[in-house]
């Protein structure tokens, strides 16, 4: 399939869906412009056509493709990423990772650690790192292990979290930086072959 049609395709199909994700895992009411709207479907539909073209492996992206999104548009929304998203991400994850062999189990590993880590910084400051975030992370840590790219990622999250609070520094000067935008978008990015 080409990367053309796979785009066409994904966004065809996992843009609205990942609408539909997102407007459950909210507690508010929540009815997205056309800007939201095609913000996602464009991220939706260019991540698996660019990990087609670069020759990546799309079934390690698929649970971050289908959830990631949803969960960053709450997290942007709410300042909050739900259970309802975050727990079935990291299932699937788990599970992709359970087929990838050994390049899975190393994946799981780091994850752990990883995701260690970012429980310790999260009992040291819940300002520095929310819980929300601690769950994201080992999906995506998983991703950007399996793909050998944690430094890249981590390069692209921190660059990604500094635009977003400069963004949202000059709207509200005291208002909470939400990370799973620049979480999950520089993971599909690196994950996407870019």
């Amino acid at each position: 399939m080409t990367p053309a049609l796979t785009a066409v395709l994904a966004a065809a199909t996992l843009g609205p869906l990942t609408l539909v994700v997102a407007r459950r895992g909210m507690c508010t009411l929540w009815v997205p412009g056309r800007t939201e709207t095609a913000a996602i479907v464009a991220l939706t539909g260019v991540t698996p056509a660019l990990a087609n073209y670069s020759g990546r492996t799309i079934a390690v992206l698929l649970p971050l493709m289908l959830l990631g999104p949803a969960a960053a548009v709450v997290d942007a929304r709410e300042s909050r990423l739900p259970d309802v998203l975050t727990a079935p991400l990291l299932g699937a994850s788990l599970v992709v990772a359970a087929f990838s062999g050994s390049t899975g189990a190393r994946a799981v590993a780091v994850a752990t650690g990883v995701g260690a880590v970012a429980i310790v910084l999260a009992v040291l400051s819940t300002e520095l790192l929310g819980w929300g975030d601690v769950k994201l992370v080992p999906s995506l840590t998983i991703a950007l292990a399996h793909f050998d790219a944690l430094l890249s990622g981590l390069l692209r999250i921190v660059a990604l979290v500094g635009l977003t609070a400069v963004l949202v520094g000059i709207r509200h000067r005291r208002a909470i930086v939400p990370y799973g935008p620049a979480l999950v978008i520089g993971t599909l990015s690196v994950g996407a072959g870019l």
